[in-house]
């Protein structure tokens, strides 16, 4: 055999046992961990949300995690492939909360289409400002993965609440759009974002906001005034 080939092979041999060493201490800390799987996660998950919270997400190790929770690094990787996952776990979390608590607007039939919009709006408020330090580290700068992220999420989880409203609508004649889709996409990123971000006045761009939506989904002008109340 040719040298140079002996050699990568030696390398690549060297690879794979410091990979299958890792790999075995990794399931030897699992092993030895006496603490179930569900509730291993739930306390990491959990240490790392005080830690975003203190220090900021871009700030935040592994190793700050593993030592808050007291685990071996084989421990952490066991449950989770890196810090990214663990914030993805958070976010879930937070997430899927809000969808709960939107769920029930999906098939309100009982009340009107705005009604039933404005529901669903509150309910992602009022389930987020549960965790008021949680949403304030999100919006931080520093943390601008953090918020992309939960943004991203929160719309996934709730679009298909709000496209059903949507959808329930064009059905009742109260809409006509050939675009439900982008019209719940684009409400739901105004709905999330911060007033405190944009320039100009409060009252004005809800106004802009409510006539947009308004032209996008096809509905009579001024139907949608009752959105107004999210705003006041």
């Amino acid at each position: 055999m040719l040298p140079h080939l002996k050699a990568i092979l030696r390398q690549r041999n060297g690879s794979l046992r410091k990979y299958q060493r890792s790999t075995k201490k990794g399931n030897m800390d699992k092993m030895s961990d006496p603490k179930p799987s569900e509730e291993r996660r739930r306390e990491i998950v959990e240490a790392a949300k005080k830690l975003f919270l203190s220090k900021g997400y871009e700030a935040t190790s592994t190793v700050d995690i593993m030592n808050a929770v007291g685990i071996a690094k084989g421990t952490l990787y066991y449950h989770f492939s890196s810090k990214e996952e663990i914030l993805d776990a958070l976010l879930c979390e937070m997430t899927d909360s809000m969808a709960k608590a939107a769920a029930p607007f999906g098939e309100a039939s009982k009340l009107s289409i705005p009604e039933r919009m404005i529901g669903v709006i509150r309910a992602i408020n009022i389930e987020g400002s549960r965790d008021e330090r949680m949403l304030e580290t999100i919006h931080l700068p520093q943390n601008a993965l953090f918020h992309q992220k939960s943004h991203t999420l929160t719309i996934e989880k709730i679009s298909p609440v709000m496209l059903k409203i949507v959808k329930d609508g064009i059905t009742q004649g109260f809409f006509s759009t050939k675009h439900p889709e982008s019209a719940v996409h684009i409400a739901l990123s105004y709905s999330l974002s911060d007033p405190e971000d944009a320039a100009g006045d409060p009252e004005e761009l809800a106004a802009g906001f409510v006539y947009n939506l308004e032209r996008m989904l096809g509905a009579r002008e001024g139907s949608l005034n009752k959105l107004m109340e999210l705003f006041g």
